[in-house]
């Protein structure tokens, strides 16, 4: 199918579009105050759609597939040492699912004609297991757990609520209780109500909030692990939070949920393609979505304040666009993230279907659930580990948007960057710098003033590193760092062959920095992060000038250079592929 209004541009773009001049990046000096939202290292989490949890987590305790563990130890070694993997287990089938607590199978299906955006299950206590199991191996991670509130009224709830606590203990982290249930009129769960409104979801909530005190294991309010309340599309968070909802629970809520995604694919046709998420401007307007609930919560004294998570979101509601494996996605994925935690969220968690789905993070074998079989890694999972280091700080961050080259506004602006503060001591700690030009690698200058350094630790070394693609529409040659899951079916990186390795600048009277177009760059200003061990100090080159000119010998050059020119041959031919098809 022909796609006219995205793949000529980027098409046009492969033959050496750039940014012009040189971006001056200009940090704030004075650093975000505390009603910018502090948050840390393990910001991104996975979503897992429940009906399709067991091909990535097996079918018992025992058989959790080492491909996933690796994947998951990945992203828990990138953050700071006392942040626990985020992950959740939800989606709509959760919404309609029933736990049977002595069901062998992990899951099982229960209606063959059920919606493909909605296919309900029973569950056993085993996935309970199998989720506390995984926790154990990866060191650690919490799950967020889905409760249905289609029926407030029944036993199945809190039965499901008393047995997730029995079983995870501390790696539960919190109780979602109902999933956007603002879409419960239009999806025909309120059946013989016109308009289910904020007021009755009050109702339902506080019906199926006091049988949680009345568990077969006992009282799981004590707990103060109960969130909400997940709303994706039709209502607004001022006027939940302002409904009475807020005031009736927060001594009990952990969390303020919402869920949400830029467009859906839910019938077959979408409105935006590869451009809309490679305009930084749209994914500021986009991030202002609920700005008005935000702002009430950002005025919450900080020792009152909940925080706030985007338990679920990608690129399309419904399994994504075709676009949605794309390199520019991944881009948009961590700019959006970074975008999150600016204007203050606590937490977001990318969603992960079936095999297939364009937008999932990575795919399990074409096998029965738990079989053998390759792995495949996607675009969006590079942003996942990129994030994560960018904000590996013991204390926290406060992230702030530059508004590089007019980016905040201009929609045609290529440059966007962040400035991570560290949220103890004001230092800045990292920069995230994007460059949206889709230049085959070609690299643009961003220049930093020596004010960014003037606390750090090693100046005269300064860590960037980088998350590259040869086009925005690559899918498999994608590096963070100097490595890849190019080539890998096993969930383990391996080392990579691509021009845009580790660099050091010598940053003490400022510096100037290259990101290569499309791309993105974190700058280490604070040092070091703890994963650059592992991720092979032999493939760095240094620049040793203030200018940040890198410094490699011509045999590196040339072999670089090959390595773009191949890079840059196969993305054509890829995109060609797309626009004649």
């Amino acid at each position: 199918m022909r796609r006219p209004s995205v793949l000529p541009p980027l098409l046009a773009s492969l033959a050496g579009s750039a940014l012009a001049a040189t971006v001056q990046v200009t940090p704030p000096a004075t650093p975000p105050g505390s009603n910018v939202t502090a948050v840390h290292s393990n910001f991104f989490g996975i979503s897992f759609e429940l009906s399709f949890i067991n091909y990535y987590f097996g079918n018992d305790s025992s058989s959790i597939p080492q491909p996933m563990l690796n994947y998951l130890g990945a992203l828990r070694a990138r953050g700071a040492a006392d942040r626990p993997v985020r992950l959740r287990l939800g989606g709509n089938s959760m919404d309609s699912s029933t736990y049977v607590p002595d069901q062998t199978e992990i899951i099982k299906f229960t209606d063959p004609n059920a919606n493909v955006n909605d296919q309900p299950v029973s569950y056993g206590s085993v996935l309970f297991d199998v989720m506390k199991n995984a926790s154990a191996r990866v060191d650690t991670a919490q799950w967020l757990i889905g409760l249905s509130l289609r029926d407030p009224n029944n036993t199945n709830i809190p039965l499901a609520a008393g047995d997730a606590n029995k079983y995870l203990g501390d790696d539960l982290d919190a109780y979602l209780l109902g999933n956007e249930p603002d879409l419960y009129t239009s999806h025909g769960n309120r059946p013989g109500m016109a308009n289910y409104t904020v007021y009755d979801y009050v109702g339902d909530y506080w019906v199926a909030f006091n049988n949680l005190g009345k568990t077969p294991q006992g009282d799981v309010l004590d707990l103060d692990k109960i969130a909400g309340p997940t709303i994706c599309c039709a209502w607004n968070l001022d006027g939940v939070l302002t409904s009475g909802w807020y005031d009736d629970f927060k001594t009990q809520l952990k969390y303020i949920t919402l869920q949400h995604y830029p467009q859906d694919n839910c019938f077959g046709s979408y409105r935006y393609h590869l451009d809309y998420y490679m305009s930084h401007t749209q994914t500021v307007n986009l991030a202002k979505w609920q700005e008005t609930g935000l702002q009430i919560i950002a005025n919450t004294p900080e020792d009152q304040r909940k925080p706030v998570l985007m338990d679920e979101f990608n690129s399309a509601s419904c399994g994504g666009i075709p676009e949605s494996d794309m390199f520019g996605m991944a881009l948009w994925s961590a700019d959006y993230a970074l975008q999150l935690a600016a204007v203050g969220y606590s937490g977001a968690y990318l969603h992960t279907r079936e095999r297939g789905v364009s937008y999932n993070l990575f795919d399990p074998p074409d096998a029965p659930a738990g079989g053998p079989g390759a792995w495949v890694t996607h675009a969006n999972w590079y942003a996942m580990l990129a994030v994560t280091e960018a904000l590996q700080n013991a204390n926290g961050s406060r992230v702030v948007d530059l508004g590089l080259s007019n980016s905040l506004y201009d929609y045609s602006a290529v440059a966007a960057g962040y400035a991570v503060y560290d949220a103890a001591t004001s230092a800045v700690r990292t920069l995230a710098l994007f460059n949206y030009a889709n230049a085959s690698m070609q690299a643009t200058d961003f220049a930093l003033p020596a004010s960014v350094f003037a606390g750090a630790a090693a100046p005269g070394a300064v860590l960037v590193r980088y998350l590259a693609a040869p086009s925005a529409t690559e899918t498999t040659n994608i590096t963070w760092g100097n490595q890849t899951y190019a080539g890998a079916g096993d969930g383990a990186l391996v080392a990579a062959a691509t021009p845009w390795t580790d660099r050091t600048y010598a940053c003490a009277g400022g510096c100037t920095v290259q990101v290569p177009g499309p791309g993105m760059a974190v700058v280490f200003v604070g040092g070091v992060p703890t994963t650059a061990a592992a991720n092979g100090p032999a493939n760095s080159t240094t620049s040793a000038s203030g200018a940040g000119k890198t410094a490699t010998d011509s045999t590196a050059s040339a072999a670089a250079a090959n390595v773009v020119w191949a890079w840059w041959t196969a993305s054509v031919a890829f995109a060609l592929t797309l626009w004649l098809s």
